[in-house]
């Protein structure tokens, strides 16, 4: 039986019950697909490394990079400071979501690490193994504070901000009522309650996103 045309109407459920041909499956189960990995690179691309945080909440106290800036094969060693000089941070933003509060997201931490792993420090360097010796060099000292790790803690009264300036932990909440919710509870044969934990879940493509730049002055 031959399948209908689909339009772009149909989707995103253009796939379900369905054979989906898949024009560049014999190329890619052939192993001659093309990645950004794959690309040849020009002698005048860099590898970059970065330095991330062992604390999940931290204020950065110092930091000291004079040995990795001194290191074989190292062109640069940026901090968030000097990256925040250039570069103007990321902020969230939603159009369904009315109301949703985003802390500026610097690329790498100036003051506060709120996360563990985030970027602290970059290191460019000839090589990727150049690149990660020269971070094994770099000192920082930090001030750990209080982390929240749980979201009931972090909904609490009193519960330590990780960005004080949006005044609670809260990013975004949605109500949705229909009806005379009160009456339909009033009527219920029986009301059952129960709290459901769910693991984030995102789609996670072969090739994550990435980004090979070759600047040429000509």
């Amino acid at each position: 039986m031959d399948q209908p045309v689909l339009s772009a109407l149909d989707r995103p459920n253009s796939y379900i019950g369905r054979s989906v041909p898949r024009p560049n499956a014999h190329r890619l189960t052939e192993g001659k697909g093309q990645f950004t990995d794959d690309l040849p690179l020009s002698s005048r691309c860099l590898h970059v490394a970065f330095l991330r945080s062992p604390h999940a909440h931290a204020r950065i106290v110092s930091i000291d990079v004079e040995a990795a800036r001194a290191a074989k094969g190292v062109v640069l060693v940026a901090t968030g400071a000097e990256i925040a000089a250039v570069c103007k941070p990321w902020v969230g933003v939603l159009t369904h979501f009315a109301g949703l509060k985003s802390a500026p997201q610097h690329a790498l931490a100036v003051d506060r690490v709120v996360w563990l792993g985030e970027p602290v420090v970059a290191v460019a360097a000839a090589t990727r193994a150049l690149a990660e010796d020269a971070i094994d060099l770099i000192h920082v000292e930090y001030e750990e504070l209080t982390p929240v790790t749980d979201i009931d803690q972090a909904l609490a009264p009193g519960a330590p901000l990780i960005h004080p300036e949006l005044g609670d932990n809260l990013a975004f909440q949605l109500a949705i009522e229909s009806g005379d919710v009160d009456a339909a509870f009033g009527d219920a044969h029986a009301i059952v309650e129960g709290e459901f934990r769910f693991n984030r879940h995102t789609a996670v493509t072969l090739e994550p996103r990435s980004i090979l730049a070759d600047y040429d002055a000509s």
